[in-house]
């Protein structure tokens, strides 16, 4: 049995080790043989990178456990999304992952309906889930802070910007901790533009952003923190002809589609989260709540990832920078640098 395939032969390496760990490795070929896992996109088939890497989490998942992956793209819509979870169930799934904050008004419902089918959704979750939802998140805060050292260890100006999409205490706490990351290596770092576009689609309003960014690009700003899905790519449009100003890029590799624009980016890796989690549905856990961050790789700089070097990424090229974010990173890891 082939196991694992090269893609992702690393994230294969690590879950073996957890499976050997717990004893459950010839559990897991034998339970999960005929297993079905769906992934329920929140909209139609689209080039958003994130929501792709939940086709590519399942496939990794089953091609380790062998099991069935399914991916069913969903009107965009309350009702095209309930009709697909409901259809995924008909069709005899064993687990089911979404990605989205538009599924959240469905996580007290669907779920309950189908008591024998786990649940899995990234990023959001309820304050009583049922006891067949797991609710992954991210300790985004992590790699944020590295990114804040980054940044501003990377400035010329010393005055940095954060392009948030919506202020929740979610999404606070990683700007929180950029900001700290930068003044662990600039104290006296300008770190008074941050700004949140809001408004009814905040993750995908890339002419807000763009204006947005234009004003702090007028104000001196030369390093920005995108981080506002795909209203990043306002960002960039407002970076393009600005000699002196650059961004960190958020979620995925931004680097090669931005003309040098983008140094550097914080990604989550939804597809290691989403093995990650079936690791531990198959080996028996009951957890509805779980986080993983920097020591379990589903989040990282690209730039001290461990295929860095094929990223496009500009900020390759200044090695001295490179060496403090993989010490610091290994200060996380390792639980002797707190980034709350």
């Amino acid at each position: 049995m082939r196991v694992c395939i090269d893609k992702y032969k690393f994230i294969c390496t690590i879950l073996l080790f957890i499976a050997a760990s717990t004893g459950f490795t010839a559990r897991l070929a034998f339970a999960a043989e005929a297993q079905k896992i769906f992934y329920i996109r929140p909209v139609p088939d689209n080039d958003d990178p994130y929501l792709q890497q939940g086709s590519d989490g399942i496939k990794q998942a089953a091609q380790m456990y062998q099991m069935q992956a399914t991916t069913l793209a969903s009107q965009a819509d309350r009702a095209g999304r309930q009709k697909q979870l409901e259809h995924a169930v008909k069709l005899g799934a064993n687990i089911i992952v979404m990605i989205g904050y538009e599924f959240r008004e469905l996580l007290d419902t669907v779920p309950r309906t189908a008591p024998n089918v786990r649940f899995v959704i990234l990023e959001q979750c309820i304050s009583s889930p049922p006891p067949n939802l797991l609710c992954i998140s991210f300790r985004e805060s992590e790699a944020s802070y590295l990114a804040g050292m980054e940044a501003a260890l990377v400035s010329a100006s010393g005055k940095i910007g954060v392009m948030g999409a919506v202020k929740t205490p979610l999404k606070q706490k990683p700007v929180d901790a950029f900001i700290a990351g930068a003044r662990s290596v600039r104290p006296d770092a300008d770190l008074s533009h941050i700004v949140w576009i809001e408004g009814s689609q905040p993750f995908n309003d890339a002419a807000r952003a763009e204006a947005l960014a234009k004003s702090m690009l007028a104000d001196g700003v030369d390093m920005i923190y995108a981080a506002a899905g795909s209203s990043n790519n306002g960002v960039f449009k407002a970076l393009a002809g600005n000699s002196k100003a650059r961004a960190i890029g958020s979620y995925v590799n931004q680097c090669p589609r931005t003309a040098g624009r983008v140094i550097d980016n914080m990604q989550v890796h939804g597809d290691t989260a989403i093995s990650l989690a079936v690791a531990a549905i198959l080996a028996g856990s009951t957890a509805t709540r779980i986080d993983y961050g920097l020591k379990e790789g589903a989040v990282s700089l690209t730039g001290i990832s461990t295929d860095a070097a094929y990223s496009d990424c500009d900020i390759l090229r200044q090695r001295p920078v490179l060496q403090k974010l993989r010490e610091a990173s290994q200060a996380i890891i390792k639980g002797k640098l707190k980034v709350e």
